[in-house]
C-alpha cells in the first residue's frame, strides 16, 4: 500500500480531510464549496495514490475503509499545523478592519449573550457589522457550507453530524418555572404531578423539536399539559403575562424580561434542568484571528454579569 506522505499532492489535504469527515461525497464537496464532479475526482486520486478506496458502499451508506479511519487523527493534525504555520504573521486589527460576521443563534440566545456583546463590540470594531439569524432546521448545512460562521447550540441537543464541527462550550443556564406576579392559585413548590396537570405554554424547537427543558423532563416521567405552543421562550413569557398559565424558560431570559412583564418565578420540587449552550465553527475557521477575536468576545460576555456586562479584570 502506497503511504508516502512525502508524494502526496498538499492541496488534497483538505479534500481528503472532508471526505474522512463527512463520510459522504456530496457533502465534502458542500463542504468545501465545490462542485460534486470535482470532489470525485479528488477522491479517485487519492484511492490510487493509497491504494485503499477510502469509501465503501454498506448498504445505502458509505463507511471508511480500516484504512481510512487510521488516516482521521493525522491529517487532522496536519492540517492545524499547517494552519498554524500560515497564519503566523497574520492579525486582525479591530479598530481599522472591516467585515461581517454571522451568529445562527435562538433568539434568547441573542438576548441575553450576543445583542449585549454588539455594545462592546461597536465601541472597539467600528467597521465590524455583525448579523444574528434565527435557527433554522438546515443549520448544520449552512454551518458547512459557511453561509454563517458561528452556530450557538445546546450541547444536549447535539448530533454526531453537528459534533464533527469544532465547538466550545459557551455558557450553562437552568430553567425556571415562571407565572405571573397574581396568579396564587398555584400549589407550590411545584411537583413533578403538578406540572403535568398545571396548564402551561410550550415551546417547540427547531422543525418541531423538543426543547431541552421537556427533554429533561421526560427524563424524569413528566409530560406538560400545554394547550399552547409557540416558538421561542420569549413568545412563551409574553403568553403567560397576564395569565393562569405557566412556562420553563431559561433564567438568564427570565431575569432580563420577567420582571418588565410582571412575571414571577415558582419554586420547583423536581431535580434541576439546566443546558449548556456551545459555540460551532467550521474547522478552517479555527485559527482565523477575526473569528478568535469574535468567540473570545461572546465567551467574555457569557462568562459575565447577568445584564451582558463583560466580567471585571
Amino acid at each position: 500500500m502506497a503511504t508516502d506522505w512525502g508524494r502526496l499532492d498538499l492541496n488534497l489535504l483538505i479534500p481528503l480531510n472532508a471526505l474522512l469527515l463527512e463520510r459522504n461525497v456530496t457533502k465534502a464537496a458542500d463542504r468545501l464549496i465545490m462542485g460534486q464532479p470535482a470532489m470525485s475526482a479528488v477522491l479517485a486520486k487519492l484511492r490510487r495514490h493509497f491504494d485503499d478506496p477510502l469509501l465503501v458502499r454498506e448498504g445505502r451508506a458509505l463507511v471508511l475503509t480500516p484504512f481510512a479511519e487510521s488516516l482521521v487523527q493525522p491529517v487532522h493534525t496536519a492540517l492545524v499545523a499547517a494552519r498554524e504555520v500560515l497564519s503566523s504573521g497574520r492579525s486582525f486589527t479591530p479598530a481599522t478592519d472591516k467585515r461581517t460576521f454571522t451568529v445562527m443563534a435562538s433568539d434568547y440566545v441573542a438576548g441575553v449573550v450576543v445583542l449585549p456583546a454588539t455594545r462592546s463590540l461597536v465601541a472597539e470594531a467600528p467597521g465590524v457589522r455583525v448579523t444574528v439569524v434565527s435557527l433554522r432546521a438546515d443549520l448544520v448545512e449552512l454551518l458547512r457550507t459557511g453561509w454563517c460562521d458561528l452556530l450557538i447550540w445546546p450541547l444536549q441537543l447535539q448530533t454526531p453530524e453537528l459534533l464533527n464541527f469544532p465547538h466550545v462550550p459557551l455558557f450553562t443556564d437552568d430553567f425556571v418555572a415562571v407565572a405571573d406576579r397574581d396568579n396564587h392559585a398555584l400549589v407550590e413548590p411545584l411537583t413533578a404531578e403538578a406540572l403535568a396537570t398545571t396548564r402551561s405554554v410550550q415551546v417547540n424547537g427547531v422543525s418541531g423539536q423538543r426543547v431541552v427543558s421537556e427533554v429533561k423532563l421526560a427524563e424524569q416521567g413528566v409530560a406538560l399539559s400545554s394547550p399552547i405552543a409557540v416558538e421561542s421562550f420569549t413568545q412563551a413569557l409574553l403568553a403567560v403575562a397576564g395569565s393562569d398559565l405557566i412556562t420553563l424558560t431559561p433564567r438568564r431570559l427570565f431575569e432580563r424580561l420577567g420582571p418588565a412583564l410582571g412575571l414571577r418565578e415558582v419554586p420547583l420540587a423536581i431535580e434541576p434542568l439546566s443546558m449548556t449552550l456551545a459555540m460551532f465553527w467550521h474547522p478552517r475557521n479555527m485559527l482565523a484571528p477575526a473569528q478568535q477575536w469574535l468567540r473570545d468576545r461572546l465567551a467574555e460576555v457569557a462568562a459575565g454579569s447577568r445584564d451582558g456586562e463583560p466580567p471585571k479584570s
